[in-house]
């Protein structure tokens, strides 16, 4: 996860701040003029890295599975509490689609909860 995080830092980089155009130096000027987008941006980042955290720490403690069943419901009550608080009540046929969408993410869910019950469980050293 660092390996990744390190060469996508050195690519933004690059693509922002390799020739004298780049669109880093505008986006530093706007900072300069909007204080308070720099502060929307940087708490933006520290909240991406902190959820970075919580998906690494949940994978290696729980295991892939725990993490897709996590973020799937966490996408599903996203869908309505955006819906509910927002005013904009989702239509029949968007219902559906969540519904469609969800039980895929669902069934895949449960196949891979099944191919892990037949695997020979690891016992644990004292």
């Amino acid at each position: 996860m660092l390996g990744m995080n390190l060469w996508g830092t050195i690519y933004n980089l690059i693509y922002m701040f390799g020739w004298p155009h780049g669109i880093g130096y505008e986006a530093i000027e706007f900072c300069k003029q909007h204080p308070e987008a720099a502060w929307d941006i940087l708490l933006y980042c520290l909240c991406g890295a902190v959820g970075q955290n919580f998906i690494f720490l949940t994978i290696s403690r729980f295991g892939s599975l725990a993490n897709t069943t996590i973020t799937t419901t966490r996408k599903f009550v996203s869908i309505v509490v955006s819906s509910v608080l927002s005013g904009n009540p989702l239509s029949a046929k968007q219902w559906g689609c969540v519904a469609m969408v969800f039980s895929g993410l669902s069934y895949q869910i449960y196949l891979k909860w099944r191919k892990l019950q037949k695997l020979p469980k690891k016992r644990k050293p004292m």
